[in-house]
């Protein structure tokens, strides 16, 4: 599935069923299971709250750089 969707959809994927595999995991009582989708749903979370992070710097950098302040007349 990684290999053919886009980064983010991905991404959303991962968050979305790694709690449910963690508890498919609790009720089978496999710790690898519980462990590695722990995992795999940090690291979800983690990657789409950086990218947001990084689109707003991206996002701030283009305002300021459109915004000339020496030169207001456009």
């Amino acid at each position: 599935m990684a290999i053919l969707l886009p980064r983010k959809p991905t991404l959303i994927c991962m968050a979305v069923l790694g709690p449910i595999c963690v508890v498919d995991g609790i009720v089978k009582k496999d710790t690898k299971e519980i462990l590695a989708m722990l995992a795999v749903f940090i690291y979800a979370i983690v990657t789409l709250a950086m990218d947001s992070k990084k689109k707003k710097k991206l996002i701030d950098r283009n305002n300021r750089e459109h915004s000339n302040s020496l030169n207001p007349k456009r």
